[in-house]
């Protein structure tokens, strides 16, 4: 079953953060998770493989920042298509039937012009470049997220269906403002939802944002489904707003109990596909499946209780 059909019968579960699990799993802060895909490729396929056990049915690629631009400052440039292809064959090896592996493009790292010195159809070549590796490594989807500048989004998900990606989903980072939520260059969920239709993604929706919490992120996808009636959205928020410890780690305040009442939310505002981004862990993710399949199998309990 393609993924918009699976979407049509019952909401979806993504996995959770990969960045979080790889810190854990010994990633050290300001190195390269995606050179994991071929230095230290057993770690993310157990990283994988947890999330499915846990009841992910949309796993995402290890690739977030594996774009020329991204790898340059760890001078793996020319290794951006290995990366990309081994990131999709680690994904697949840890999948079981029914589970869908989604080709993950993030920000490019830096800024277009006027902002920044990096051209329009430049970005477009270098997303076009690690879609296709993602494509032809076998991926069901690109997914193209944690996004804060429309104009960027745009490039991305036009460059992934020019590379052959049949389904494209999008997700923008909205942070709270006393206007409501935005993304860091100011984009509304409206805005950016109809853009990114526009521009060829089929599912959209918001991942990420530090500031928010899980109510905000049911505020934006009713926001996104009144801009793009009929479109299916996805949300895959933090597992709160990150703390910095005495001892100087970071630590995610809600647990994955808290984290997987909170879906309920984003399920009654619409959501079609639920999931988390930073701080949240198979544990999170597994809890949001007991949810799910209890609110599948209808048996009484009152969901929407923390």
């Amino acid at each position: 079953m393609s993924l918009l059909a699976a979407i049509s019968h019952a909401p979806l579960l993504a996995d959770g953060a990969m960045g979080t699990q790889l810190q854990l799993a010994g990633l050290e802060p300001g190195s390269c998770g995606d050179l994991w895909n071929v230095e230290r490729p057993a770690a993310v396929q157990q990283i994988h493989g947890s999330y499915v056990d846990a009841g992910a049915q949309l796993i995402t690629t290890n690739t977030f920042g594996a774009n020329r631009i991204g790898l340059e400052r760890y001078g793996a440039e020319r290794r951006a298509a290995e990366i990309n292809r081994a990131g999709v064959e680690l994904a697949r090896a840890a999948t079981q039937p029914g589970t869908y592996v989604l080709g993950d493009i993030g920000p490019f790292g830096g800024f277009m012009a006027p902002l920044g010195e990096y051209g329009t159809q430049q970005i477009f070549d270098v997303f076009v470049e690690q879609a296709a590796a993602l494509l032809a490594g076998g991926v069901d989807a690109i997914i193209v997220e944690t996004m804060s500048a429309i104009e960027e989004a745009v490039v991305a998900v036009q460059a992934a269906r020019a590379a052959g990606a049949q389904l494209v989903l999008a997700t923008m980072a909205f942070d709270r403002t006393h206007v409501g939520p935005r993304t860091m260059m100011g984009a509304t969920p409206e805005q950016s939802a109809e853009a990114l239709v526009q521009a060829g993604a089929a599912i959209v929706g918001a991942n990420c944002g530090a500031s928010l919490d899980l109510e905000d992120f049911a505020e934006i996808i009713r926001a996104m489904r009144r801009a793009v009636p009929g479109v299916p959205v996805i949300a895959q928020p933090n597992a709160g707003q990150p703390q910095l410890t005495p001892s100087g780690t970071i630590e995610y305040p809600t647990d994955p109990q808290h984290f997987a009442a909170g879906t309920d939310k984003l399920l009654a505002a619409g959501a079609s596909i639920v999931g988390g981004c930073c701080g949240t862990t198979p544990s999170h993710i597994r809890a949001v499946a007991e949810r799910l399949r209890a609110r599948r199998a209808g048996d009484g309990r009152n969901l929407t209780d923390a």
